[in-house]
């Protein structure tokens, strides 16, 4: 059974520390000196030491065991266990003083992931399972349950065409995360623009409750003027101490994005689970008086959010999401892929393992797919179209989804053009031999095989004759009875014939 601990506050405004065992009254003021030492010595770090993380995760597992030894007897009674963090008493309550709701919202701020009992930290333990989720919103609704197919994944990035950003390895990212999954096939939409206007469109595109996860990786940052005030332009201005996710616009510029911002982009349509993979979103600003962007999400409808508290490497980003995608994709449950993805940290040596921040309500999700091999299962429906595009002698290079980085812009432009609701009626890619054309065409029938359920990938190698034309397209469209007839009446003109084939398709799939 899992141990839960929860923070309350009395009408005297003083705290309380409940568990299955009792409760006892919390010195507010000790809590006030904890939270400002993590504030000053943790969260102010750009590296640490691990001597100073090791005194600090004693200093939290002691005063959380208290005298009454609570938590070494939950450990000791269970071979595997789940610390749960109720902190919606403290982040909920309203009409307190100053000091008090400073206290109430730094709870969650403290960094509970570095509980050491003396022997090791205790999410380094093997033989022990310990998880803190910070539950912070109450909530009745209900949520779908296990679904019978493969994960369905949203993946954004963003990466804007700004000298002041620095860029990410988002496309290894993604990669690796396919990778990671190839034996466990998952869904995985991208949104490619990094825009939330565009993410916003391709949400509205989707059923209710179509996404299982979604993904957002890029720069996260806690604006001030003084560290981020040359990112706006002349004459706007921002709140000090707000999160912000730095996203792209339509053309590919900065855009500071909100919370409010995604939560409108998602109008309460929220995926179970989100990953804010950027630093700073599951860090309390100013000191733990303002919610951190994962734990205002989760006030804003999402059910479950994960995030950085602070400055995080690329490479534990990257490694982090392949971790907990390859769980996820298994059928286990979201905290049993999270407790995944923190060992796999550890044993990857990263030394910024103790960052990841998990955010809750209280509906209970478990787990979001069922495993692989579980009767009438919903096959993934995607076939990779590499070997489509090699010409018969296997001259024609084409890099595979692993492979594939580097083409953003192009691709950009490319996909705006073929939105259903464009002007244009296709792209056109041209260039020097050898510089790629076939592997952009691929990837560009990846994206919008993985947006419409109707497409169908039809390529030619080659020289372009008529009548190669006209059987490639009878072969791909030979269930519809008339349509191949369309094609080869021979008193109609070539263009023609194209025409009707066009007409009579469009027909066919809406």
């Amino acid at each position: 059974m899992p141990l839960n601990f929860a923070f309350a506050l009395n009408q005297q405004q003083t705290f309380e520390l409940c568990c299955d065992y009792g409760s006892r009254r919390l010195d507010k003021t000790e809590l006030a000196a904890l939270i400002d030492l993590c504030e000053q010595n943790y969260y102010a770090q750009q590296k640490d030491s691990l001597p100073y993380l090791t005194q600090l995760g004693r200093q939290l597992y002691q005063w959380l065991d208290g005298k009454e030894g609570w938590l070494r007897r939950a450990l000791d009674e269970a071979d595997e266990q789940t610390i749960y963090l109720d902190l919606i008493k403290t982040s909920e309550a309203q009409g307190l003083n100053p000091q008090t709701e400073r206290v109430a919202l730094g709870l969650a701020h403290l960094p509970w992931e570095l509980l050491h009992d003396g022997i090791g930290f205790l999410l380094q333990r093997q033989n022990i399972s310990v998880l803190q989720v910070r539950s912070v919103q109450q909530r009745q609704t209900q949520v779908i349950g296990v679904q019978n197919r493969p994960l369905r994944l949203l993946f954004m990035a963003t990466s804007p065409e700004d000298p002041r950003v620095p860029p990410l390895g988002f496309e290894q990212e993604e990669a690796n995360i396919l990778q990671a999954t190839k034996d466990q096939p998952l869904a995985l939409i991208v949104e490619e623009s990094g825009s939330v206007a565009e993410l916003a469109n391709l949400v509205k595109s989707y059923p209710e409750d179509y996404f299982d996860v979604f993904h957002l990786t890029g720069h996260g940052i806690i604006y001030t003027q003084k560290g981020y005030g040359y990112l706006l332009q002349t004459g706007v201005t921002l709140a000090d101490n707000t999160p912000y996710f730095i996203t792209e616009d339509e053309v590919g510029n900065m855009q500071l994005t909100t919370v409010n911002d995604l939560a409108r982009a998602f109008r309460g349509r929220w995926p179970r689970v989100t990953f804010l993979s950027g630093c700073h979103t599951g860090q309390v600003p100013n000191q733990g008086t303002v919610p951190s962007m994962a734990q205002a999400l989760v006030k804003a409808g999402a059910g479950i959010v994960l995030g950085w508290a602070r400055p995080v490497y690329d490479r534990t980003g990257i490694i982090a999401a392949q971790a907990l995608y390859q769980a996820l994709a298994t059928g286990v449950t979201v905290e049993e892929a999270v407790k995944a993805t923190q060992q796999e940290m550890i044993d990857q040596e990263c030394t910024d393992w103790h960052l990841l921040r998990m955010y809750r309500d209280t509906r209970p999700i478990a787990e979001l797919v069922t495993p692989l091999r579980t009767k009438n299962r919903e096959r993934l429906k995607f076939t990779a179209p590499e070997q489509e595009f090699l010409d018969e002698n296997n001259l024609v290079k084409v890099a595979s989804r692993f492979e594939f980085v580097g083409r953003r812009r192009p691709l950009q432009r490319c996909l705006r053009a073929l939105r259903e609701t464009s002007d244009q009626i296709g792209v056109f890619i041209a260039g020097m031999g050898g510089l790629g054309k076939s592997t952009l065409a691929a990837r560009l029938c990846t994206r919008v095989q993985t947006q419409r359920d109707n497409f169908v990938r039809v390529v030619l190698i080659g020289p372009l004759d008529e009548w190669g034309l006209l059987n490639k397209l009878s072969n791909k469209y030979e269930r519809f009875a008339d349509v191949p007839a369309l094609l080869n009446e021979p008193k109609v003109s070539l263009k023609g014939r194209l025409q009707n084939f066009f007409a009579a398709i469009e027909r066919c799939q809406r």
